[in-house]
């Protein structure tokens, strides 16, 4: 089902097959915001996780990704720090963080950066 103009509840649900996918809508609006920003795809490596899913991947306990407030992304063919610089001017993004690979984006509330 697709739940934005470019984002569908199959890219945010847990991959290990338990079915949790309740995206919060202040997070789909921050990927709605970044994908009309670079005009390309983005593609979600990890957004919902339940407890097991992320203590198998190593997530922190109080990760923002069990509360259905962060995703983990890559823009075909932008660089993660070009990501993370964009973000990083949204007032919305609070927790941002700049990885080799992909970009974590989260709205826990609070300014976060790492």
């Amino acid at each position: 089902m697709k739940l934005s103009e470019h984002f569908s509840d199959y890219e945010m649900t847990c991959p290990c097959g338990c079915g949790f996918d309740e995206i919060t809508l202040e997070l789909l609006d921050m990927l709605e915001v970044i994908r009309r920003h670079f005009g390309q795809p983005v593609t979600i490596t990890s957004a919902c996780r339940c407890e097991g899913h992320n203590k198998a991947v190593g997530g922190k306990l109080n990760s923002r990704h069990r509360l259905a407030m962060a995703a983990d992304i890559q823009v075909r063919g932008i660089m993660p720090a070009a990501v993370y610089a964009f973000a990083d001017k949204e007032w919305k993004i609070s927790g941002l963080g700049r990885y080799k690979t992909f970009t974590h984006i989260d709205c826990r509330g609070y300014r976060a950066r790492w």
